[in-house]
């Protein structure tokens, strides 16, 4: 494996280093097939590839009432022009040339279908998968000692924080509830953003704690931690977290922003995104009912099991390589970015 970081210039400059790299390899061994992480990457790639699709750049640009998530003018203004030049230079050229494309979910196919025109039989969907003997329930009691929240409901956010999370909504909802709901927020923070968070969430501010990054082995015990995971997200190409938080038995609050719905189906709660009082309603009523998140949490680590696994991920990937007439036995290139 050769992981390239990624500069301040991001999808620009990292597909160039990309296709040189790849071309670098070409001379010392024959791939059967290119498979790009994100098709943003691939716009410098001359050659046959295959490209995963995530979120449009037209996504980004309507996310938020009709424009780009944001943290400032500045900000939103640096997001258009961004965008809108990513789209026309990196992500049209990229997806008029790959040979064949494997979306996240559903919502981002039918987005790529519907704005883009790509042909809907040139579009696979290969749903994220997880390890699911790794994310299951477990008892994190001492955990919870250790946190001081033995007396609290707890609700969780788990990701990296940017504008796109939509977590002011969250800090407004948290406004709302109980005294003695609490708000677990693990990761890294755009800067910017987590000020504005702190600024909106006011007087619930000590009901707010943050725990930094989580490595991947200990997620699963905060999630079994929680009472619910809330996700007030504005764009997703396929939110994993609700499905790591599902896995271990803990009911989940999306927003139907992009792919909320296909996330948590029948065994979650789904609220309109940009809307704190339809988040705190829906935080309410699962906290106020025991047997309810009791019944999604065994439907929603049901719900992973049949949909979500890493064996159906492959297994739907796979088929979208044979559609190309690649084998199975593949010697693919997998060229990782670092974030």
């Amino acid at each position: 494996m050769r992981r390239l970081p990624i500069d301040r210039l991001d999808w620009f400059t990292y597909s160039l280093r990309v296709a040189h790299e790849l071309e670098q390899l070409s001379h010392t061994k024959a791939f059967d097939l290119v498979h790009f992480l994100d098709v943003h990457f691939a716009y410098a790639f001359q050659d046959a590839f295959v490209a995963s699709l995530w979120q449009s750049f037209h996504q980004r640009l309507t996310a938020r009432h009709g424009g780009p998530y944001h943290t400032g003018r500045l900000d939103w203004f640096r997001r258009q022009v961004y965008y809108r030049f990513a789209e026309r230079c990196l992500e049209r050229p990229s997806l008029a040339r790959a040979e064949r494309l494997i979306a996240g979910c559903h919502s981002t196919r039918d987005e790529f279908v519907n704005w883009y025109h790509v042909a809907p039989d040139k579009i696979d969907v290969a749903l994220q998968g997880i390890d699911t003997n790794i994310f299951r329930p477990m008892s994190c009691e001492g955990l919870r000692r250790q946190l001081g929240l033995e007396h609290c409901r707890v609700l969780l956010f788990i990701g990296f924080i940017t504008p796109r999370k939509g977590l002011e909504y969250l800090a407004q909802a948290l406004q709302q509830l109980p005294e003695d709901v609490h708000l677990l927020i693990g990761g890294r923070w755009d800067g910017r953003y987590r000020q504005q968070f702190w600024k909106i969430v006011g007087t619930a501010a000590a009901r707010v704690h943050e725990i930094g990054f989580l490595r991947d082995e200990d997620r699963p015990c905060y999630y079994s931690l929680a009472d619910l995971y809330v996700s007030p997200s504005i764009l997703e190409g396929l939110g994993v977290t609700p499905i790591e938080a599902m896995a271990c038995g803990t009911p989940a609050v999306v927003t139907s922003a992009s792919s909320g719905s296909e996330e948590v189906g029948d065994a979650g709660l789904v609220v309109p995104p940009c809307d704190a009082q339809a988040l705190a309603d829906s935080v309410r009523l699962l906290l106020d009912d025991p047997s309810l998140r009791q019944q999604l949490a065994h439907s929603g680590r049901e719900r992973v099991l049949k949909h979500f696994s890493y064996q159906r991920m492959t297994e739907l990937t796979l088929n979208s390589y044979k559609a190309c007439g690649k084998g199975v036995s593949i010697n693919a290139c997998g060229v990782d970015q670092s974030l």
